[in-house]
């Protein structure tokens, strides 16, 4: 059931089918927590927020039309919930590493080597919190979820020159403080 379109999953599930709703939830979760958890800068918002994106998505199910593609469709509701729990929230940013307390040393070679394949990634995912939210988002759509321009505008609203103008800053302020994060790691290292 996992290479059966969108259109038609949905039609199932508006013809009764409510366990076929499984299908677009798996395909879609990764993509829905990661907007989320760049928008609100906290994994169990982003969590909570991901299935409260999941319910609203099925009890609207019957109003999508098909005009749009269900993911942006699904991707406009992430966007709207995450910025609404903002409006009510401030996001607390908060990065910390477990502790790692070992006997094994086998078994802390394996984490060791665990933890450096995802060295990168928590010093991009660090550098994309410290953005301004409007970058963030942008930034996250664009190459996390590899959306397009026209695609963010139609999302958020935001006008196409001014989504140019974010990606193009929030790279420039991506690279910046990615380069003072690892200038400051290797003065800590020395």
């Amino acid at each position: 059931m996992s290479n059966i379109p969108d259109n038609e999953i949905i039609n199932d599930i508006k013809a009764g089918n409510v366990a076929a709703y499984n299908v677009l939830v798996i395909r879609y979760k990764n993509m829905v927590f990661t907007l989320a958890y760049n928008i609100i800068l906290n994994r169990e918002d982003a969590e909570e927020l991901s299935q409260d994106v999941f319910v609203k998505a099925f009890k609207s199910l019957s109003a999508f039309k098909g005009e749009a593609k269900f993911s942006t469709w699904l991707y406009r509701i992430v966007v709207n919930t995450c910025l609404n729990k903002k409006k009510l929230k401030k996001p607390v940013i908060f990065l910390a590493e477990p502790g790692l307390l070992l006997e094994d040393n086998h078994e802390l070679s394996y984490l060791l080597k665990q933890h450096e394949k995802s060295d990168a990634r928590k010093f991009l995912q660090a550098a994309i919190h410290l953005l301004k939210d409007d970058e963030r988002l942008c930034i996250t759509m664009f190459y996390i979820n590899e959306l397009s321009v026209n695609e963010i505008n139609e999302l958020t609203g935001i006008t196409i020159a001014n989504v140019k103008v974010l990606l193009f800053r929030g790279r420039n302020n991506l690279y910046h403080h990615l380069k003072m994060m690892l200038k400051k790691e290797l003065k800590d290292l020395i």
